[in-house]
């Protein structure tokens, strides 16, 4: 009965030679999920591909919102003078236009 059995694997064995078992790493990673220092570990390790056209326009419009949000000057000097009265004024001297208080330490740089 034993040689019956052999013959019986033997030619199993010969008929199953070409067949080969290729899913290792499935039936490990079922059997045996990783732990979640592995799963840490594994995400910390994975590589990133960044365009960089996309990081270059998304800063581009960070610094325009930035520039544009927290820009402490609106608008000319002139139309500045304009809307804060008392601070400076505009005057007009010999076609040119001057802040009266520039003009002033000029004048009397000149006239000693």
């Amino acid at each position: 009965m034993n040689t019956d059995r052999e013959q019986i694997k033997q030619r199993l064995d010969e008929e199953l030679r070409p067949v080969t078992f290729t899913g290792h790493e499935q039936v490990l990673r079922q059997t045996h999920p990783p732990t979640g220092r592995a799963r840490l570990l594994a995400l910390w390790n994975k590589e990133l591909e960044i365009p960089l056209k996309a990081v270059g326009a998304c800063t581009a419009l960070l610094v325009t919102g930035a520039l544009l949000l927290y820009s402490p000057h609106t608008g000319t000097e002139t139309q500045q003078a304009v809307q804060q009265p008392g601070q400076r004024e505009l005057i007009k001297a010999g076609g040119n236009m001057y802040w009266k208080d520039i003009y002033e330490r000029a004048v009397k740089r000149y006239d000693n």
